[in-house]
């Protein structure tokens, strides 16, 4: 036997979850934009650059924002990218390339990781 506080607290608990999946299939759809749009100011001028660059601000962007894994996980496996990326673009660590690489990978990170619980909550209150 459910009490009416239960039905109200499950009813609340399934609007949320309702919410939640409407925000997953629209960052779905927008994120992968804002890796491309991203990828175009983060990567190195040469092929392969560009390529894993897009592939790994989808995989990061997705993990943070859709499966809400840690936040510092991705940014270490950022840090690590760009440093294997940078040596391997330049010959030697450049550091006005990683800094404008792992700047900008860093802070879209932050942006998609720490607001996802704020679209969570907008949706909740309309």
């Amino acid at each position: 036997m459910v009490s009416p506080d239960q039905k109200e607290m499950l009813d609340v608990l399934e609007k949320q979850r309702q919410h939640q999946l409407r925000v997953d299939r629209v960052l779905k759809i927008v994120l992968p934009i804002v890796a491309f749009l991203l990828m175009v100011i983060c990567a190195n001028m040469n092929v392969w650059s560009t390529i894993f660059t897009f592939v790994v601000l989808w995989v990061a962007f997705y993990a943070v924002g859709i499966k809400r894994l840690p936040l510092w996980h991705w940014i270490i496996v950022i840090v690590v990218y760009c440093l294997i990326d940078n040596i391997l673009s330049y010959g030697s660590f450049n550091q006005s390339g990683f800094s404008r690489q792992f700047g900008a990978m860093f802070i879209f990170l932050g942006i998609v990781g720490v607001g996802r619980r704020y679209f969570d909550r907008w949706l909740m209150k309309e």
